[in-house]
C-alpha cells in the first residue's frame, strides 16, 4: 500500500528518525549498523511551511506482482497542527518497531503554488498543478519512473500571502535496489514467498544484503500482512547503502507477536535533499525532496 506523502504524519517522522546522528560503519552487525546524517543543520527545519515532493518507485515481486512509480507534491502551514509520534521499541541504532499509532490534533493549511514541475522522468515533463481548493492530485506512471540519472525540480509560485516560495532543484535519481541475500537465502527468493524466521523466541539477527550504491539512505521495512490484528505495528530500519544491515532477533520477536499469517518485506533506497528558505534572518519554508525505489515481496514466518 501506497501513503501519499501529502504529508501531515510522514514529515515529522522523518524528522525525528533521519535527522539523527550516525558514523558509517561496515561491515554490518551489532554496533555497526548506522544511522546516516541526512539533515545536517537542524535549524533549517524550523518553520511550518513545509513543502514534501516526491518520486516513490515501487516494483512488488511475485504474487501480484507490480511496477509503478508515484509523482507527487504538498504544500501546507502546519501552525495549528501537532502530531504525536507513534509510540515505539528501539532494538538498534537502525531498527525499531511501531507499537502504536500516531496521534494528530488541529488541521493543516494548504499553501499555494502555481504549478510543479519534474524533468527526468519516463515520458518527459510532469507537470503538477493545484485545483481550485489548492490540491494537487498524484501522477501514477507505469514501470520505472526515472529515465534521466537525475531528477529536476522546478515550483513555480506567486507572491501571496500565503503562496510557498518558488524553488528548483537538482537530485540524483536512485538505482533499483538489487536484494542480494535475505537471511541467508538468495535474494531472488523473495518473488516466491520465502520464510524468514519470524518467531518469539527468536536470537540470531536477521542479515539483509544487497548490492551498495551509495545512496543517502536505504530502509528496510518488513509490515504484518494477512490476518494482522496490529498492521501498524512494522518494523523499520533506517541505514547506509553499504550493502548489509542486521535486523536484531528480538525486533523480529516482537513482531511475530502479531497474529498475521504472512509480512511484506520492502527495501527502498532514497536520496534526499532539503530545500531551506530564508527571509529575515529566519527560516520562512522548508521543502523536502525524496526519491526512492523500493522492492518488495511477501514473506511467510
Amino acid at each position: 500500500m501506497r501513503n501519499p506523502i501529502g504529508i501531515s504524519l510522514l514529515v515529522l517522522a522523518w524528522i525525528a528518525v533521519l535527522s539523527g546522528c550516525g558514523e558509517e560503519a561496515s561491515p554490518c552487525g551489532q554496533g555497526k549498523d548506522g544511522v546516516p546524517v541526512i539533515i545536517p543543520d537542524s535549524s533549517q527545519l524550523e518553520t511550518f511551511w513545509v513543502g514534501a515532493l516526491g518520486v516513490d518507485e515501487l516494483q512488488i515481486v511475485g504474487s501480484g506482482a507490480s511496477h509503478d512509480t508515484l509523482v507527487q507534491a504538498n504544500f501546507n502551514d502546519f501552525t495549528d497542527y501537532r502530531v504525536r509520534l507513534a509510540p515505539s521499541l528501539v532494538f538498534s541504532e537502525a531498527c525499531l518497531v511501531y507499537t502504536g499509532q500516531p496521534e494528530v490534533t488541529g488541521t493543516i493549511a494548504p499553501l499555494g503554488v502555481e504549478q510543479v514541475v519534474f524533468r527526468g522522468l519516463a515520458g518527459g515533463d510532469l507537470t503538477l498543478a493545484p485545483d481550485a481548493f489548492g490540491h494537487i492530485d498524484t501522477e501514477l506512471l507505469a514501470g520505472r519512473g526515472f529515465l534521466a540519472p537525475e531528477v529536476a525540480i522546478e515550483v513555480t509560485s506567486g507572491a501571496g500571502e500565503t503562496d510557498f516560495p518558488a524553488l528548483s532543484e537538482i537530485i540524483p535519481a536512485p538505482e533499483a535496489p538489487q536484494l542480494e541475500g535475505l537471511d541467508g537465502q538468495p535474494g531472488e527468493g523473495l518473488a516466491s514467498g520465502l520464510s524468514l524466521g519470524i518467531d518469539v523466541n527468536r536470537a540470531a539477527p536477521l542479515r539483509v544484503t544487497w548490492r551498495a550504491e551509495g545512496a543517502d539512505y536505504v530502509e528496510v521495512k518488513i509490515m504484518p500482512g494477512a490476518g494482522s490484528a496490529t498492521p501498524y505495528a512494522k518494523l523499520r530500519c533506517v541505514t547506509f547503502d553499504d550493502g548489509c544491515l542486521e535486523i536484531p532477533g528480538a525486533a523480529l520477536g516482537h513482531l511475530a507477536l502479531d497474529s498475521a499469517t504472512n509480512f511484506r518485506f520492502r527495501l527502498e533506497r532514497h536520496n534526499f535533499v532539503l530545500h531551506s528558505v530564508q527571509e529575515g534572518g529566519a527560516v520562512k519554508a522548508a521543502a523536502l525532496i525524496d526519491v526512492s525505489s523500493s522492492v518488495e515481496g511477501v514473506v511467510l514466518r
